[in-house]
């Protein structure tokens, strides 16, 4: 029998979390917001009853708490325990964020400056510099999953002029786990393995074989994202999603000032062509290449990747950061930047 929304507000979990709202549900499952023995906040996700039948969804769900657990990085979403419950419901914990997707940003200011992105993708680069240490591929670098937290800050980290965001990565639950030496590789989700992660973001060689993509794809997805932010529209727009992996198989990326009509720094163009080089060879080699890059082209362009960023909106238009691994997609504006 399907539980009802909501269902399991005011129940236990594990005999360790009290359920204390509904944040948001999708096909999958749900995520509560529940309070720990220590009174503390976390974000849970429950897999539906239904989901909990098919052994691959299962499977899946079981490996994102396991890496979510090994990877150790402020810049990922961290996880406070998994289990199974008595009735045989599955559930992850996660730390409970407030703020916002990078999406949610995007749709309502449509495009960001580069001393705005300047920090979302120093982050993004930190937390897939770990992610891809303990042999993750994320596979599903997007807005929806790039998750910018509001901190409160302590007096020595304003005194420090620190950041009152952080970017953290969420969602590794189509991630791939690389072979790494005298340990195995972990089986593929045959279900999932297809095709995996967001046609728009994704790297031309994910298009053809996701099992076999290595970090560069995570370079190239994310490269995506920071065009798109720049420039307010994706580098590549297809009418459907055979002519946009047509597009991403045929051509090489556009310039920004192809796209917008703007004259470009060129050392922002050189980053992004490198982080979207069709041929991956011809990227960063990791991420923390990247990263080196980046900040390079930062001090060049005069903004610190700490600089700190705009205020969040007000409390009703905030997400709770767990409810989009299930329910959250991206959803692009499309257009170009003004001037």
């Amino acid at each position: 029998m399907t539980r009802r929304p909501g269902s399991l507000v005011g129940t236990s979990l594990g005999g360790i979390y009290k359920v204390r709202r509904l944040i948001g549900s999708g096909g999958m499952g749900e995520v509560y917001a529940a309070e720990g023995q220590s009174g503390a906040e976390v974000a849970i996700k429950v897999l539906h009853d239904k989901a909990a039948q098919d052994r691959d969804l299962v499977a899946r769900f079981h490996r994102e708490a396991a890496i979510a657990a090994q990877i150790k990085s402020v810049h990922v979403a961290a996880i406070q325990g998994a289990g199974k419950d008595r009735d045989g419901r599955l559930w992850i914990a996660f730390e409970l964020l407030t703020g916002e997707g990078l999406d949610e940003r995007l749709r309502r200011e449509h495009y960001l400056s580069f001393a705005d992105v300047a920090p979302i993708v120093d982050d993004a680069l930190q937390g897939l510099a770990a992610a891809h240490h303990e042999g993750v591929v994320h596979r599903d670098i997007k807005p929806a999953n790039l998750f910018i937290e509001r901190r409160r800050l302590t007096a020595r980290e304003i005194a420090s002029d620190e950041s009152d965001e952080r970017t953290r990565i969420l969602d590794f639950g189509v991630c791939k786990v690389r072979a790494r030496k005298r340990q195995p590789s972990e089986p593929s989700l045959t279900a999932f393995d297809a095709t995996l992660g967001s046609f728009a973001y994704m790297a031309p060689e994910q298009v053809r074989a996701s099992a076999r993509v290595d970090p560069r794809a995570d370079l190239y997805a994310l490269g995506a994202v920071l065009f798109r932010a720049l420039a307010g529209r994706l580098p590549f727009e297809g009418q459907n999603a055979l002519s946009l992996v047509a597009l991403k198989l045929d051509r090489d990326p556009p310039t920004l000032s192809s796209v917008t009509g703007d004259a470009w720094p060129a050392g922002i163009e050189r980053f992004l062509a490198r982080m979207m080089a069709r041929e991956r060879d011809k990227r960063y080699a990791t991420a923390l290449e990247a990263l080196a890059a980046w900040r390079r082209l930062c001090r060049q362009m005069g903004n610190a990747p700490r600089k700190r960023s705009r205020a969040l909106p007000s409390h009703e238009d905030r997400t709770d950061a767990t409810s989009r691994t299930f329910t959250g997609t991206a959803s692009v504006s499309k257009g170009v930047r003004r001037p």
